[in-house]
């Protein structure tokens, strides 16, 4: 018998070519996102298969993935079928690039998990991150990724889909997606708003006309054209679907209506088929011509799903596995099922719609007790129903009447959807599951409690504050209406708090917190007390009642200790511990490190990671403060990678940039901000995203490109409108950065004065560069520079070293204004030292705000300083500010310095580094074992000038110390 299967160029030669020039423009790294969107049986999964076939024989990588049908979405189902393709036949890739993003890859494909990796944070915009990398590395000549029935995808996956539409551009990745249209659904929508902003395409798959009905009937059965009897009594009614066509002739040759003569194809004109109305007609008549024992087994095949596992099958029809096999083999030769290879034991409904049809013509009893024996036997074959079995289980008793155990199994697919992350498919579980059990009129206040506490959990992980209260609330009620032990009450509502705090609904939830301390007291419990005052303090400051906070912090920390840091107890001790850092870093920063460090030490002795890293990036930030080191934040990165905490380590992106950014390697700088930014957009981080912008901004303002920098704190803004934080960062920092770089010091006393006015709407949580810059402003316009140097003080300003040495160089300009000369260099000799410290380079920017001042109220050495920066900027580019200083010379009649100053040439190598001809005439010298004092001579400099230098170097070429750097200069 003929293969009436026919190849999908008939009638789809346009659909085709759209596929194969998005396949061309693989080479030209274009990828994109194709949606093939139809009706059922419309032909998208040819098409599909036609795409993969021309991309093998071009030798691009395929890998294809498919959503079932099923009362809950499968969460990744279709992305997890994909990846498992390659890891039955390719080793995870040793690159730096995909590395960080291996745990999150092995949630969804355990043979590529490796010992000591855990806690890998998942969510769909890292997985199809991490999915694009890996399709980037493998496929050497491209990837085609094939994802076919996205209507039944779970909400992860759609997720995924549109994370590679916004990102394929510049990739040798290819996405091709079937859906169907003929209802609606939300996927169906999603594609639709992911076409409509023009970042996939979606070409609709029409129905075929009659001309190319009877193209497509000739090419499935070989012939040049058909019998006019096959298309009028055949073809006539199959509505235009390629499907259609095939089942009806297939059904044709199997009753033996269309006869294979040696002329070609001839109707039978004794044997009528019947022109079936629908597929279903078709379906059944084949059925009805394969026996009752063969029927017997498909039923129970379509009970268990569109795809099967066969070796169920002698279990549920009480068929030897011999007899069974052969029924299949029937069943193939009719089109019904087809083998399905990623499984040995695999088979599938050539169509969907051909086991919707058996399924649909059971009677209500015979589905209720096929799908119940269906569940046992799948129970009894996998223990534990790992993967895609426990929500196969939950709707197969579902559909027999089972609502109990359906609502158990619910309630197991949803915790584990929790664990990789799929809260939204966890969230559909877990309601799926409370709908099903409230059918039963006395159910199990137990299990309806179990459910309702993975809810809550979900709820909190995802942030939605909304429903979390009232999902709380009821689930409270039952653990009251059981008589669980206050303690479980207790810690579900400090749970409750936590999460509301973080997501600024603090009112509410520090009436959790009093219901919870409620509970506390009557809890035998002695950890309570302690975890109940972390809490708390948690909410004290985020409600900006730092004080209060750090009382109960104390408190907290007390308790903890008394329990010997045992269970709860290291936990809340950590809690309390970055409450007491965060209030003490705004004021003592050893305080603040001695919290963080011992946070950090119980995270460490107690196995919590997550604590580990957030003390790490806490004392990382104080070095970065203190030193301008970035030691501590690329350890915590490092980590945080290794752990699969993406998000943490795109925060310490923007810590890193931030650190970076105070030396002289701004392309590095900016390189992390960027990053942090595009894996925050990524991510959904939107208020990382605008700090990462801010930092961008004041990078650019650094390298004197103004515009540009003020046109990304203008995106920073639009990104979090109204956030205090953010336009104190955007006035504060970028714009008055990129004011002070071009010399425009009006401007920059403008951005400044406004930058303050939002700082003062809320405490200070973090340090601001926006603080060190103010009073030094106002201090050389001749404003009320006292009254902002106060203030400046009062809000904590002095904890970053950074702000110290500006406001250094502030109270020596208005102690020399007061008569104070020496008082004056005194101070400014402080400031100098202070960005010795943390940007030595900065030194010269600092000193040319102050210079004016200086020579009129006659302190420190203002012309030594304009000639010494002045070489220095001229080779950094910074030629505004290097005039700038020529021009106060001129003005007080001092000799001007030529541009370029410096006899030494700086190699190509050492260029890179930032380091100009004057330092490189300082590190010759340096190399040759002179003292400071012997280069001030030789070079006609002074010694301070030469310790700037000295310590700038050291900072550029990454020594810790000038011994260090002496050997370094040596080797020259």
């Amino acid at each position: 018998m003929a293969d009436t299967q026919c190849g999908v160029l008939i009638g789809r030669e346009a659909e085709l070519g759209v596929l194969t020039a998005a396949l061309d423009r693989l080479s030209d790294e274009s990828g994109s996102v194709v949606f093939l969107v139809g009706d059922p049986g419309v032909g998208k999964s040819r098409l599909a298969r036609e795409a993969a076939s021309l991309a093998s024989s071009r030798g691009v990588l395929v890998l294809a993935g498919r959503a079932v049908q099923s009362s809950v979405p499968i969460p990744l189902r279709p992305i997890a079928e994909a990846l498992m393709g390659i890891a039955r036949t390719t080793e995870f890739p040793d690159a730096p690039e995909i590395a960080e993003y291996r745990p999150a890859l092995a949630s969804i494909v355990p043979e590529w998990s490796r010992a000591g990796e855990r806690d890998a944070e998942i969510s769909p915009l890292i997985l199809g991150e991490a999915v694009l990398r890996l399709l980037t590395l493998l496929g050497q000549a491209g990837a085609l990724l094939v994802l076919e029935d996205l209507q039944w995808a779970d909400p992860e996956t759609l997720a995924i889909v549109e994370y590679l539409a916004d990102n394929l551009a510049g990739r040798r990745v290819l996405c091709i997606a079937t859906i169907r249209d003929g209802e609606p659904s939300e996927a169906i929508a999603a594609v639709r708003a992911v076409h409509a902003r023009r970042a996939a395409a979606m070409v609709e798959v029409p129905r075929l006309s009659e001309p190319e009905v009877e193209r497509m009937a000739a090419g499935c059965l070989a012939q040049e054209s058909v019998p006019r009897a096959v298309v009028q009594r055949l073809l006539g009614d199959c509505d235009g679907l390629p499907f259609a066509v095939e089942e009806i002739l297939a059904a044709a040759v199997s009753s033996g209506e269309l006869v294979p003569r040696q002329a070609g194809w001839q109707v039978n004109e004794d044997i009528t088929t019947g022109v079936p109305a629908s597929i279903a007609g078709s379906v059944r008549r084949r059925l009805a011509g394969l026996g009752p024992e063969v029927t017997d087994v498909l039923v129970s095949a379509a009970v268990l799903g569109r795809r099967f596992d066969w070796t169920l099958l002698p279990r549920l029809t009480g068929t030897a596995s011999p007899e069974v096999l052969a029924a299949l083999r029937r069943a193939c030769d009719v089109q019904l099922i087809e083998p399905h290879y990623p499984s040995q034991a695999g088979f599938r409904f050539r169509h969907s719609l051909t086991r919707e049809v058996i399924v649909s013509d059971l009677l209500p009893p015979d589905l209720a007790v096929r799908s119940a024996s269906a569940a046992a036997a799948i129970e009894a074959a996998h223990a534990g129903l790992p993967g895609d079995w426990c929500e196969l289980a939950a709707g197969l008793h579902e559909t027999a009447g089972q609502p109990v155990q359906a609502a158990a199994l619910l309630l197991e697919a949803g915790r584990r959807a929790l664990r990789l992350g799929a809260l939204t498919s966890a969230g559909a579980s877990l309601r799926q599951a409370r709908t099903v059990i409230a059918q039963v009129p006395s159910a199990d206040p137990h299990l309806l409690a179990d459910i309702d506490d993975a809810l809550t959990s979900a709820l909190m992980l995802a942030g939605d504050c909304d429903q979390l209260v009232a999902v709380a609330e009821r689930l409270l009620a039952q653990l009251d209406a059981t008589g669980t032990a206050p303690a479980r009450q207790a810690v579900i509502r400090l749970r409750v708090a936590r999460s509301l705090s973080e997501g600024d609904r603090v009112t509410i939830a520090e009436q959790q917190v009093a219901a919870a301390r409620t509970l506390a007291d009557g809890s035998a419990d002695p950890d309570l007390g302690g975890w109940t005052d972390a809490v708390a303090a948690r909410c004290a400051i985020d409600a900006g009642e730092p004080d209060r906070a750090l009382d109960l912090a104390r408190r907290s920390l007390a308790s903890a200790e008394a329990a010997g840091l045992a269970d709860n107890a290291a936990e809340a001790a950590c809690e309390a511990l970055e409450v007491i850092g965060r209030r003490e870093r705004v004021r003592d920063t050893g305080a603040a490190r001695s919290a963080f460090e011992r946070a950090y030490q119980i995270g460490t002795s107690h196995e919590l990671p997550v604590r580990r890293i957030r003390a790490l990036h806490e004392l990382g930030t104080i070095e970065m403060l203190e030193e301008g080191g970035s030691s501590r934040l690329s350890e915590a990165k490092r980590l945080a990678l290794k752990s699969g905490a993406i998000s943490t380590a795109t925060v310490l992106d923007l810590q890193l940039a931030n650190a970076w950014s105070l030396g002289t390697d701004l392309d590095r700088a900016l390189a992390a901000a960027r990053s942090c930014s595009e894996a925050a957009g990524r991510l959904g981080m939107r208020r990382v995203q605008a700090m990462a912008l801010n930092a961008q901004a004041c990078i650019l303002g650094l390298r004197g490109e103004r515009e540009h920098a003020e046109l990304t704190a203008d995106q920073a803004e639009r990104m979090a409108p109204g956030d205090p934080e953010i336009l104190t960062t955007a006035w504060g920092e970028a714009r008055v950065t990129a004011s002070i770089f071009v010399d425009d010091r009006p401007r920059a006393l403008e951005a400044s004065t406004a930058a303050i006015s939002y700082a003062r709407k809320e405490p200070l949580t973090a340090p601001s560069l926006a603080w060190g810059y103010w009073p030094l402003l106002q201090a050389i316009s001749g404003e009320s520079g006292r009254h902002a140097l106060r203030e400046a003080r009062a809000a904590g300003a002095e904890v970053a070293c950074w702000n110290r040495g500006c406001l250094a160089y502030a109270e020596a300009v208005l102690e020399g204004r007061d008569g104070h000369p020496d008082r004056a260099a005194e101070l400014a000799e402080e400031g100098r030292a202070l960005f010795l410290r943390t940007a030595p380079w900065w030194n010269h920017v600092l000193r040319r705000l102050v210079a004016p001042a200086a020579i009129q109220d006659r302190w420190g050495e203002p012309v030594a300083w304009l000639r010494d920066a002045i070489p220095d900027l001229d080779s950094s580019g910074h030629d505004r500010l290097a005039t700038a200083c020529r021009g106060i010379l001129r003005q007080v009649g001092e000799r001007v310095p030529r541009s370029g100053r410096g006899n030494a040439d700086v190699p190509g190598n050492l260029r890179k580094l930032g380091i100009t001809s004057r330092e490189m005439d300082v590190f010759l010298l340096v190399g040759q074992g002179c003292s400071n004092a012997e280069i001030a001579t030789r070079l006609f400099i002074s010694p301070k000038t030469v310790e700037t230098h000295t310590a700038s170097l050291v900072a550029k070429t990454g020594r810790t110390s000038r011994r260090q750097l002496v050997a370094f200069a040596a080797r020259w």
